[in-house]
């Protein structure tokens, strides 16, 4: 999983003014930065008789930025929501994105999605 982890975070953090990487408390956020954090699961999917595991993984995470008055900070959070679908498209994964903001300052969007990853070729489909 390790390989696949590197690909994912270096295509993450090709998005220029993203900052991507474990999950930041709400309360530490700075302002003027967009923050995606998001962790991995996997599980077994299918294999053959050579013990070449199919799995699926999944992306659980969330892109947050601090409101502020003197930006339009929806539209900045959009944007690099786009941005991060059209990189995890590049690389074949279904997302899901919810924006699950609330009345404490922060715009949240919750991001899920899945691929499924071959081990004997490192594929992603």
């Amino acid at each position: 999983m390790n390989e696949l982890r590197e690909l994912l975070q270096s295509k993450f953090e090709e998005i220029q003014g993203l900052v991507v990487g474990p999950e930041i408390p709400d309360d530490v956020l700075e302002r003027g930065k967009t923050y995606f954090s998001y962790t991995l699961s996997k599980r077994y999917f299918d294999g053959d008789f050579d013990k070449n595991f199919t799995y699926q993984v999944n992306i659980t995470g969330y892109i947050k930025r601090l409101k502020d008055d003197e930006e339009d900070t929806l539209k900045i959070v959009d944007i690099k929501t786009d941005e991060l679908k059209e990189k995890m498209k590049e690389l074949n994964i279904k997302s899901n994105f919810n924006d699950v903001s609330v009345m404490d300052g922060i715009r949240k969007i919750q991001v899920t999605a899945y691929v499924t990853y071959n081990e004997i070729n490192n594929a992603l489909y």
